[in-house]
């Protein structure tokens, strides 16, 4: 289905392809997340399909600063990525994430600033993500901070998937997750700049994480990456995400007055209420485009991340003519896919990151899928990049 973005979006469309998405290993090691399952996927059935995923206008503002800042031309870009400026007009407007990210993606290598993710994140400062800016800092602790904005993100846009993983070092893992295949190096950078943005806002400004995952391989130049995240960074990791001090989860935020805090959980409570169909079916294939490369993206440990059991979780994919085996099956192939078109990763590391305990079997599944080697398809895609 074609999607013309050249208007903006008064509702949200169905599409026919599902979402994808200085090492310090001692810090966050990698084979610590890398899947020990394998077999052979289910066919996906014909319609698994979730609706588009959109972000709120106001990063287009943010954008076209930057892109000003740098003289580019802000609306010429818009319009090779198929974006209307009227989404300029209105921050709370819907725009579809695919369109946004390729209008960071043209921007990048049209311009020749490899960073430019990055950049716009570094010059908006504090990020305006609407309704749940207002109720962080009312959070008694960082943890619970924390919590509010992984469950409540998805008002910002629910193209984005947030989960802490504690333990001796914690984990905020970032995932940036929509129809398509494409790069998107441009919008993860983003987005991780964006949340250790807001961690500041909230420890300090001279908080600094233990050190920066990310999945993409390593920048020509990475002076700003440094600059900015002030740690170590770990580039062609198998997560995107922050390691942060196991200490700074308790540490207390400022307090405010109870009856604001009174407010803010009554809010709380009514946008909690408010999730639809379709962000719940957005919200399954996000978790297990998470769980995938760690080998746990069964229905049950699936179903436990959405506090229901396996049953209710099945009934709900239902109610939308979807079962659970096509879910997951089209989010392993956006991600294989993305794992192909961005890095040199191993083809044996890209076939334990969504799911097959073997090099053989990944390679037998994905020529049944695309019919096609792996090989192959990424020396097609290289082809076309050059």
């Amino acid at each position: 289905m074609q999607i013309d973005f050249r208007e903006p979006l008064k509702r949200r469309v169905k599409t026919e392809q599902a979402p994808s998405s200085a090492p310090v290993r001692t810090v966050a090691p990698k084979r610590a997340y890398r899947s020990k399952g394998g077999g052979r996927a289910p066919r996906p059935a014909k319609n698994a399909m979730p609706a588009i995923a959109t972000i709120r206008s106001s990063t287009l503002g943010d954008f076209k600063r930057m892109a000003l800042a740098l003289r580019l031309d802000p609306l010429a870009l818009m319009k090779q990525a198929g974006i209307h400026p009227r989404y300029l007009e209105d921050s709370d407007l819907p725009v579809p994430v695919r369109a946004v990210n390729d209008l960071f993606e043209i921007t990048a290598l049209t311009s020749g600033i490899d960073d430019f993710g990055l950049r716009v994140a570094e010059n908006r400062g504090l990020p305006d993500l609407g309704p749940v800016t207002l109720v962080l800092r009312e959070e008694e602790t960082f943890r619970a901070a924390l919590q509010t904005l992984i469950a409540f993100m998805h008002l910002h846009t629910d193209a984005a998937y947030l989960h802490l993983l504690e333990g001796e070092h914690p984990i905020l893992t970032v995932d940036i997750i929509f129809e398509g295949s494409g790069h998107r190096r441009q919008i993860l950078d983003g987005s991780v700049a964006t949340i250790v943005t807001l961690i500041r806002w909230l420890l300090g400004e001279r908080w600094t994480p233990a050190s920066i995952c990310f999945m993409h391989s390593r920048p020509s130049n990475v002076a700003r990456y440094e600059r900015f995240f002030r740690c170590p960074i770990d580039f062609n990791h198998e997560l995107n995400g922050i390691v942060l001090h196991r200490e700074d989860l308790d540490k207390k935020l400022p307090a405010s007055s109870p009856a604001m805090r009174r407010h803010l959980q009554r809010y709380k409570q009514s946008m909690a209420a408010s999730g639809s169909s379709e962000s719940y079916l957005q919200r399954v294939t996000q978790i297990i485009g998470l769980l995938l490369s760690r080998g746990e993206a069964r229905v049950d440990i699936v179903a436990r991340h959405l506090n229901v059991d396996p049953r209710t979780l099945n009934r709900r994919l239902a109610r939308e003519g979807l079962n659970y085996s096509a879910v997951l099956e089209s989010v392993r192939k956006n991600v294989a896919v993305q794992h192909l078109r961005d890095g040199n990763r191993p083809l044996s590391d890209i076939a334990e990151l969504v799911g097959f305990g073997s090099l053989s079997a990944f390679s037998s599944w994905f020529h049944h899928a695309f019919d096609c080697a792996p090989s192959t398809w990424r020396n097609a895609g290289k082809g076309v990049r050059k």
